[in-house]
């Protein structure tokens, strides 16, 4: 088996897409479009899972990492510190920067709704 794709419910389907896709380098793949509804946009990176942005008016808690549950979006990147520069360009600020156990370093941001994402860099 292997992870298809990710999908993350919005608010603004059409602006959190337009952020992933600025932001994050993604390219857009897919873009389903109804009459009377926002979007519902399919990204990709270079390889690895599609994340499908869908709309909500639902209303959402805080997320925390340690809550039950789906936490994270993990990214793998070559450099964290030249992308932590890259995303504060971007007024993204990447905080929590430390060496893990096996060696790998890892950082976390939010995208403008609050979904947390996680750069690893192996």
């Amino acid at each position: 088996m292997n992870v298809e794709h990710i999908g993350i419910y919005a608010q603004d389907s059409a602006a959190l897409a337009e952020w992933y896709a600025d932001v994050l380098d993604l390219r857009e793949i897919r873009r389903i479009e109804k009459e009377g509804r926002p979007p519902v946009v399919f990204l990709q990176g270079e390889r690895g899972a599609v994340i499908e942005i869908l709309p909500t008016d639902v209303e959402s808690d805080i997320r925390d990492l340690k809550c039950p549950g789906y936490t994270h979006l993990g990214i793998v990147v070559d450099d964290l510190v030249g992308e932590q520069e890259r995303l504060a360009a971007h007024g993204v600020k990447v905080s929590g920067v430390r060496t893990t156990s096996n060696g790998w370093t890892i950082g976390y941001f939010e995208d403008p709704e609050g979904n947390i994402l996680e750069l690893v860099q192996h």
